[in-house]
Order: structure tokens, then C-alpha cells, then sequence
């Protein structure tokens, strides 16, 4: 896959996401950078810049399911270094199939990213009901899609991924719900 003029464009370190540990089959490819699709939706690219042309679609799990919940487990806590689960962002790695008619998501290895340190981890939900490849919600979706085109992303629910890539992530400005704190290690994005 190769790389887009804007993929080449100019980060700095406050751009970069830090996933020490790599993700899952990837433990070699641990620096990323989200950019814009074109044209711009409620989806991202992750690419990577350890390996030139690797990149990833990534969206938010709301687009996938109304409620998804799961404990991070001491390990991932560690990485990520959270002092509260506002700092949380949840992103989920899609696969986009017949040109954009079919779009699924893996629910069941999430990533995670402190907004404020940068760093991230991908969670393996062992034992979860979560699938490796669960639908997106074709109505949302295509309502969100439809926001971003006339210019409005603000008002699309599930806008982590654009707080991840600004480095902001405040729960008064989000719809997303966050019910328990990282003491309770439960994360509840809606």
C-alpha cells in the first residue's frame, strides 16, 4: 500500500502515538500517527511510521454497537499510564470490503491511548462476547458520514478518534458516557 502525499505530511512528537508493546502481529511497529481519510470521515488512517505504507483503518466503537464495556487489566493500565478514564480514548480497527458496502470492526482488540502521554496499547478481550469482525451499524454510520460532509463532525456521536488525534479528550464536550472509574478498571463507551 503506498503512501498518500498527506500520510507524508509533516508530525511532530506531540502527533505521535506511542504503543510500546506494538499491536497484535505488528510487536515491531510501535510509533503511528492518525490522519484524515479522503474524503473526511468518521474514520481514520493509523499509520505507521516504522514501516512506510503501513496503515490501518480505525473508527469508534460506537459506530459498531451502542454499548461496549470491558475491564483493562493491570498490564495495559501500566502502559498507558491513565490517571483517569477521561484520559481514555477507545479506538477499534476496521477492515472496509466492496468498495465501502461492508465495513467491520474488531471489537475484540480494542486500542487504548492516553490523550495526554500519548500512549497506547491494544487489549486482547480474552473470554469476551466481542467479534474479530462485527458489522458497523450502516445507519449511524451513514448518518455520521453525511455530518462530516456538510462540514458538521461536531455533531456526530463517537468523535474519540478526532479527540485522539487533537490531543483532547473532554467528557463534558463528548456524548460518549463513561459510567465507572479506572479504581473500578471498566470502561463504558457509548
Amino acid at each position: 500500500m503506498s503512501q498518500r502525499n498527506d500520510e507524508k505530511r509533516e508530525h511532530g512528537d506531540d502527533d505521535v502515538l506511542n504503543f510500546p508493546k506494538g499491536l497484535v502481529g505488528l510487536p515491531e511497529l510501535r510509533r503511528w500517527i492518525l490522519v484524515d481519510m479522503e474524503p473526511t470521515l468518521p474514520m481514520k488512517w493509523l499509520v505507521s511510521l516504522d514501516k512506510e505504507g503501513f496503515r490501518v483503518p480505525i473508527t469508534d466503537p460506537g459506530f459498531f454497537t451502542e454499548t461496549y464495556s470491558f475491564e483493562i487489566d493491570d498490564g495495559s493500565q501500566k502502559i498507558v499510564q491513565a490517571d483517569d478514564v477521561e484520559d481514555i480514548v477507545v479506538m477499534i480497527i476496521s477492515t472496509v470490503k466492496e468498495n465501502g458496502r461492508l465495513i467491520t470492526g474488531n471489537l475484540s482488540a480494542p486500542l487504548i491511548v492516553n490523550v495526554n502521554n500519548r500512549k497506547g496499547i491494544q487489549c486482547v478481550l480474552e473470554g469476551s462476547d466481542y467479534g474479530l469482525r462485527h458489522e458497523i451499524d450502516q445507519a449511524r454510520f451513514g448518518d455520521a458520514c453525511q455530518a462530516y460532509a456538510a462540514g458538521h463532525p461536531e455533531n456526530v456521536i463517537g468523535t474519540a478518534v478526532d479527540k485522539a488525534m487533537s490531543g483532547k479528550y473532554d467528557q463534558d464536550e463528548s456524548t460518549d458516557s463513561v459510567e465507572h472509574d479506572l479504581e473500578e478498571e471498566l470502561v463504558d463507551v457509548r
